[in-house]
């Protein structure tokens, strides 16, 4: 296969997997699915840790984020269905947003023509 229309494959992937409707909808899908398990330990640094993490989370992706109406529909979601995960739904948002971010910069840079570029040269 070509290796530009593996890559443009790939960037189709990445578009899909990341995209905030389709993240958030596998998260709820995993909270139904995943039982609680062990339970995690409490954060370090107490109640001020986690409140502070808690209004970092709520004002990056429930307000300055441009999926902001994705965010607080799964967050109601979650209140509606998994009330006692609400923690790790907010963990699992925060995740997404960052791997959303990541995929962003890496499409909008270029980095996967880099990747068809070193293909080729080592085709050669």
């Amino acid at each position: 296969m070509e290796p530009a229309r593996l890559v443009e494959g790939y960037r189709g992937v990445l578009q899909a997997i990341y995209n905030p409707h389709a993240y958030y909808q596998r998260a709820l899908d995993c909270l139904a699915r995943v039982g609680d398990g062990v339970p995690e330990p409490p954060p370090g640094g107490g109640l001020f840790n986690v409140l502070a993490t808690l209004g970092r989370v709520l004002f990056t992706l429930g307000i300055r984020d441009q999926e902001r109406g994705e965010f607080w529909r799964f967050v109601g979601r979650v209140l509606l269905n998994h009330r006692d995960r609400l923690p790790r739904a907010l963990v699992l948002a925060a995740m997404g947003y960052h791997f959303r971010k990541l995929t962003e910069d890496i499409l909008r840079n270029g980095h996967l023509s880099e990747v068809v570029a070193a293909t080729k040269a080592d085709a050669a």
